[in-house]
């Protein structure tokens, strides 16, 4: 999301045609779906382990940033921003449409095909191999998907930020992790709900906000994260516990 926001700084500007605009868009949207492809690419076709991939994808993305701006530089268009900003009352479209999306993804996930295929794969990629399911492309397909999402959440970003900056991306990563953990998703895979990591985020966000309010150093912000990952990992394995003890 933070490169895309610096790849847009230099096109979406303020006195940028609408051509110009168009394929500042158009580029934000193909370097999130390439960095998909690559990372599903490195997990199912070079064997790479998931954190592997991602970890080395999210350093080499890192460092195109900073070659591109080596600093926070060009300035966003300024009715772009007010017209991604659209809010209905005091809540952003952006959230609307966030809400109306993970609902239709959990529905998809609970009774499509292609939900199914998803949750087989994370569960037992054995066992689905077995019952007709093409793992490679359900894993590549997940992956590309994760970062067309995360094209939407640059174009949220590029309004926020305003301007090319190429450290802003480094501060979601442990907040993208903890809101999933927290949304009850097993970092193990096969089981996890969008609705569950979005009413995750809103909880931290609200820590976040905690956090501001009692006037607490930015430092509070990783103990808490921490803190609530922790809290949220005992639980699930308590209740895995407890499942495994009725079944037996």
């Amino acid at each position: 999301a933070g490169l895309a926001v610096v790849v847009a700084s230099f096109f979406i500007n303020e006195d940028s045609p609408g051509w110009m605009i168009a394929i500042g868009f158009v580029f934000m949207l193909l370097v999130s779906l390439a960095t998909g492809l690559i990372n599903g690419s490195f997990i199912r076709y070079l064997k790479f382990t998931a954190i592997a991939a991602t970890l080395t994808t999210y350093i080499a993305l890192q460092g195109v940033s900073f070659l591109l701006r080596d600093a926070p530089e060009g300035y966003i268009n300024r009715s772009i921003m007010e017209t991604i900003s659209t809010k209905v009352g005091p809540i952003p479209v952006s959230f609307i449409l966030l809400a109306a999306i993970a609902v239709v993804l959990e529905i998809r996930l609970r009774r499509s095909r292609w939900g199914w295929s998803l949750r087989a794969v994370g569960s037992n990629e054995e066992a689905a191999r077995r019952i007709g399911v093409n793992v490679n492309r359900t894993v590549v397909f997940g992956y590309v998907a994760t970062s067309f999402f995360a094209f939407m959440g640059a174009l949220v970003l590029l309004a926020q930020l305003g301007v090319g900056d190429p450290a802003q991306g480094i501060g979601y990563t442990l907040s993208s992790i903890t809101a999933v953990v927290l949304g009850g998703t097993s970092l193990l895979g096969g089981r996890g709900s969008f609705i569950g990591t979005l009413l995750g985020s809103v909880l931290l966000i609200q820590v976040m906000n905690a956090v501001v309010f009692l006037d607490l150093s930015q430092m509070w912000t990783y103990y808490f994260q921490g803190a609530l990952i922790l809290v949220a990992a005992i639980v699930y394995t308590l209740l895995r516990s407890r499942q495994s003890a009725i079944k037996e």
